[in-house]
């Protein structure tokens, strides 16, 4: 049974680092890419300009996130969001959408162990689908990103790509579309990141690395 709280160290400096660098790589790439685009312009820069920072901020950030993954597997953090997590995650998803849909409150499952100073459960299971959701997206936006810097190396994204939008000429116009509406899917994320953060109280986990916790036996279901 969950009973008082304490104040724990949740994320570590070079989390907190690679998160936050990660988020101002991504609003970089956002500008620069505004400044590219034909479809949604946003002339801060001259479209060379842009572009040039685009792809260097992209080389950029797709060194963090592989990093960042690495980082994420070899400090044991992947095991709270690893795959055989999946099917719970789902579960307490559509137990979430019940308990809004009734009015009833929500539970959450986070809870500390002081006696052995380890977390019973660390992350509100829908977080694990999050993860992955990002997962995802990082990979395709790479992808994308890639194939239209080198669209001979990569041509078979960008014939992917065309065979979802035949309506366009040519395959790299194709994939430029779908770069920029998963960038769009990006925009939404974070900003249901952000809210389901701050709903859950762990954006100033963010900065201070602390959180207070409730209290939860270990061994003891939550």
């Amino acid at each position: 049974m969950k009973s008082d709280t304490v104040v724990v160290k949740r994320h570590c400096c070079l989390y907190r680092f690679l998160h936050w660098l990660i988020v101002a790589e991504v609003l970089l790439l956002l500008l620069s890419g505004f400044g590219v685009s034909t479809y949604l312009p946003l002339p801060l820069l001259s479209r060379g300009g842009a572009r040039s920072l685009h792809i260097l901020i992209g080389f950029i950030w797709t060194g963090t996130i592989s990093f960042f993954v690495y980082y994420f597997v070899v400090s044991g953090e992947y095991k709270w969001f690893s795959i055989s997590k999946i099917g719970y995650a789902l579960d307490f998803f559509v137990h979430e959408v019940k308990c809004i849909l009734s009015g009833k409150k929500l539970e959450s499952p986070v809870g500390y162990a002081p006696e052995t100073h380890t977390y019973v459960e660390k992350v509100v299971p829908t977080e694990v689908l999050a993860w992955w959701g990002w997962f995802a997206l990082w990979i395709l936006m790479v992808l994308s990103g890639l194939a239209l810097i080198f669209p001979d190396a990569l041509g078979l994204v960008n014939r992917f790509c065309h065979a979802l939008l035949p309506s366009f000429r040519h395959a790299t116009a194709a994939t430029r579309i779908v770069h920029m509406a998963l960038s769009m899917i990006i925009v939404v994320y974070m900003l249901i990141h952000a809210y389901a953060s701050w709903m859950f109280g762990m954006v100033g986990s963010m900065f201070s690395g602390k959180k207070e916790e409730p209290i939860i036996s270990a061994g003891k279901p939550t």
